[in-house]
């Protein structure tokens, strides 16, 4: 575990701590006592109160000077007077960002469909309240490019501003559970900001240590290359995104850290796999397709050349057998020349039968690179579903 490696604001972990639905309530600010009033009279008229009627003053009493133990008492409330002001100040000062956090989140009205993405995710209370905390809006490609600053040349689903969190409305039905992982992936960017910096340097040793025994993936090795060039300095931060919602087996101390924000981080690890395997699975067809139309054209190629060889070699024989003949070759044996009719009959029927097959080979190139085209159709159809920067209607 990490135990006090890795610090986090109290934020509340259960229900008990934050009303029925988890939702922390917000910590009343300090009030000052009622200020004192002005005495009736003086509201009344706006003056001083008139002389009252003369009566005898009392007999004074009899007074003597305060004991220790009193100077004491009055000392102590003086402090005190001083103390809890200032306990106050202190207390807002070392909590700032979880009151302001707490503010924000009793402002925030989830919509159906954000409540559903938490539920989905399987996100905690913490993992909840931190999500909340940022305001996340599901987004039209406009309304994410320009919240995001997208440009053209980057591709992203989701987008955390360091006060708001901003989805991209993906809404293939192939590609279910995208909108969920990226969802959990924006919440760790907010949870990582809300880290101290021991903390965030104690992770980003155990998430290195997690990248390097995923090395063997020239995919997420691209990602990170891309983030490098895109988004300088925020390799840890996406390698705690990244690690948390898409890598299945992790070493026991990060496990128990990413329990901060999950009741079961295996839910949103599987609807990674599952949306994943969509382009995964394409892409495999496509290239046992493209294997096997690399070898079927190879095949037509050495039938072919074949073929054309025997062709050929058919076509000389027959000059030869028709030029002996016309020299009389045959003459008094018939039974030779039947013979050799008969061979080269053969052979032009054998040869026919080739041709065939090989037209019927070509015929099946031709509905494979059909299918192959429905492929790639297919895989642009899913990548502009995910690109929130392609017009609608307009190709890659």
């Amino acid at each position: 575990m990490l135990g006090t490696s890795v610090s986090l604001p109290p934020y509340p972990t259960g229900p008990e701590q934050g009303g029925s639905h988890g939702r922390p309530p917000v910590p009343p600010m300090p009030t000052q006592g009622p200020m004192p009033t002005q005495p009736a009279y003086q509201q009344r008229f706006g003056g001083p109160q008139p002389q009252p009627t003369f009566s005898p003053p009392p007999k004074p009493v009899r007074t003597r000077g305060m004991t220790w133990w009193q100077y004491l008492m009055v000392g102590v409330a003086a402090l005190l007077a001083i103390a809890l002001p200032a306990s106050i100040v202190i207390y807002y000062t070392a909590n700032a960002r979880l009151i302001a956090d707490r503010q924000s989140v009793a402002d925030y009205t989830p919509s159906d469909n954000i409540s559903s993405l938490v539920e989905r995710a399987d996100l905690n209370d913490v993992g909840t309240f931190i999500f909340y905390t940022s305001h996340p809006e599901l987004n039209t490609a406009n309304e994410f490019n320009t919240a995001c600053g997208i440009r053209p040349e980057q591709f992203l689903l989701g987008c955390y501003t360091g006060e708001t969190i901003h989805l991209y409305d993906v809404t293939e039905e192939r590609l279910d559970g995208l909108r969920e992982v990226t969802a959990a992936h924006e919440m760790l960017h907010a949870a990582f900001d809300r880290l101290d910096k021991k903390s965030q340097d104690h992770l980003g040793e155990l998430l290195e240590k997690a990248y390097e025994e995923h090395g063997d993936d020239p995919e997420l090795a691209d990602r990170m290359d891309a983030y490098a060039a895109s988004q300088p300095g925020t390799r840890i931060t996406e390698l705690h995104s990244i690690v948390g919602t898409e890598f299945a087996d992790l070493d026991p101390e990060l496990e128990a850290y990413y329990k901060r924000y999950f009741n079961d981080r295996s839910i949103v690890v599987g609807l990674h796999a599952s949306y994943m395997k969509v382009f995964t699975d394409l892409e495999q067809q496509t290239t046992d397709l493209s294997n096997q139309i690399l070898a079927l054209a190879d095949e037509i190629e050495s039938d072919t050349n074949t073929f054309n060889a025997d062709q050929n070699q058919l076509n000389a024989d027959i000059d030869a057998f028709i030029a002996k003949n016309q020299a009389y070759g045959y003459s008094g044996d018939p039974a030779g020349f039947d013979a050799d009719k008969a061979a080269l009959i053969a052979r032009d029927s054998e040869l026919d039968a080739r041709r065939t097959a090989i037209n019927d080979k070509t015929t099946r190139l031709g509905d494979l690179q059909q299918q192959l085209r429905d492929l790639d159709a297919d895989a642009q159809a899913l990548n502009r579903s995910i690109d929130s920067t392609i017009v609608p209607g307009e190709g890659i």
